[in-house]
């Protein structure tokens, strides 16, 4: 009987587990779709903003020529544990000529950073590859390599460091000591050959190509008075015009607002995005609410409210045995009250207008998301 006994145990145990993978790949993939929708939503066709209150900004512009706006950028933090909190900023540009070129850079935007999220254990090198190499498939399992976008992000960890990767021609530049250096190198025949191939800007490599793809890891230290990400509508402009722009801004913000008013007075053909990020030492602080991660992109804030019960969401990623079971516990007098405020007719809500002829405040839509079995309570502001 006691082998039996063990047996079962062990059974059950694995089953367990097996449930807990089949919620943790359920909740990622909700999270990833819910940050492609996210992404894909309609807004305007040019935003900068700050971003919450880290010394980050965030940028894009349609341009002038373009139709549509095939850039995607975002910014992720996450509090891991008391100790433990991370920052991702990322940049996809959707490739024109392609298929569905915004949807590309949404669906790499979305996997990359739930991918951050899933890995956040390991070390920021492994995981940024990680990412990358997962976007790639997601991209090429829609698109089977008729589409696909550039990818270019920076991860800060508190424990691990600062690493950032680039798949493709968008970039990664950083500023120190009044001097502005790519610290990429473009996956083109141009920027890998520059003397023999200076015209040659065909890309040997993006996201959603499928086998192959080798994402290039850079170890940023973290002196550097600024890092800054650009797709090719904004780094088409001299580099000596940026680092001039950066000098005189001395802000992220209007460094990136100045670097697409530039690119569209210097003909804006293309869409124009950029992210700036300084200085280092306040963005590694711990946050103030480990159960909520937020996502920031130029339009709004995403706020996802993590469950414990979810594997996806568990700051320490203990399985549900190790767990103590969540009881709400509802008093009599409680049920009491609950019963008279069923009878008890509710008061009418009068609703007052301050200033009727403003409209109300559109500019930062927030959505928060819940993964406490209730896939029903998203809100927009």
């Amino acid at each position: 009987m006691e082998g039996w006994r063990c047996l079962s145990f062990e059974k059950m145990m694995k089953k367990d587990k097996g449930t807990l993978q089949t919620m943790n790949d359920k909740a990622q993939n909700q999270l990833q779709t819910r940050l492609f929708n996210w992404l894909m939503r309609k807004t305007n066709n040019s935003s900068v903003r700050r971003v919450g209150e880290l010394p980050l900004a965030i940028g894009t512009d349609i341009g002038v020529v373009r139709g549509e706006n095939q850039d995607r950028v975002a910014i992720l933090r996450m509090q891991i544990n008391n100790n433990h909190s991370f920052t991702v900023a990322v940049l996809c540009d959707g490739m024109g000529g392609m298929a569905e070129g915004s949807a590309c850079a949404a669906q790499a935007v979305a996997c990359f950073l739930t991918a951050c999220i899933r890995n956040r254990q390991i070390s920021p090198a492994e995981r940024v590859v990680l990412a990358a190499q997962e976007a790639n498939r997601a991209v090429h399992s829609f698109y089977q390599g008729r589409g696909g976008a550039t990818l270019s992000a920076m991860l800060l960890d508190s424990i691990g460091g600062i690493v950032g990767v680039n798949v493709g021609d968008s970039r990664i530049y950083a500023y120190q000591e009044n001097k502005l250096e790519q610290i990429t190198i473009d996956d083109t025949m141009a920027g890998h050959l520059k003397d023999d191939f200076h015209s040659r800007n065909e890309l040997l490599q993006f996201v959603g190509m499928g086998n192959g793809l080798e994402p290039h890891v850079i170890e940023i230290p973290a002196s550097h008075e600024m890092i800054i990400l650009t797709s090719d509508g904004v780094h088409f402009i001299d580099k000596k015009i940026m680092q001039m722009v950066i000098q005189a801004a001395k802000e992220s913000a209007l460094a990136v607002r100045r670097f697409i008013e530039i690119a569209k007075w210097c003909g804006g053909r293309d869409n124009a995005s950029a992210i700036a990020i300084a200085p280092f030492s306040n963005q590694l602080s711990s946050l103030n609410d480990p159960g909520v991660i937020q996502i920031w992109d130029p339009f709004g804030e995403l706020q996802i409210i993590l469950s414990e019960a979810v594997g996806i969401a568990g700051i320490d990623n203990k399985p549900p045995w190790d767990r103590k079971p969540v009881v709400q516990e509802e008093s009599q007098k409680s049920k009491q009250s609950a019963k008279r405020a069923k009878k008890e007719k509710p008061a009418k809500r009068k609703v007052v207008a301050e200033n009727a002829d403003e409209k109300p405040e559109k500019d930062h839509p927030q959505l928060n998301i819940y993964f406490n079995g209730d896939p029903g309570k998203d809100s927009h502001d």
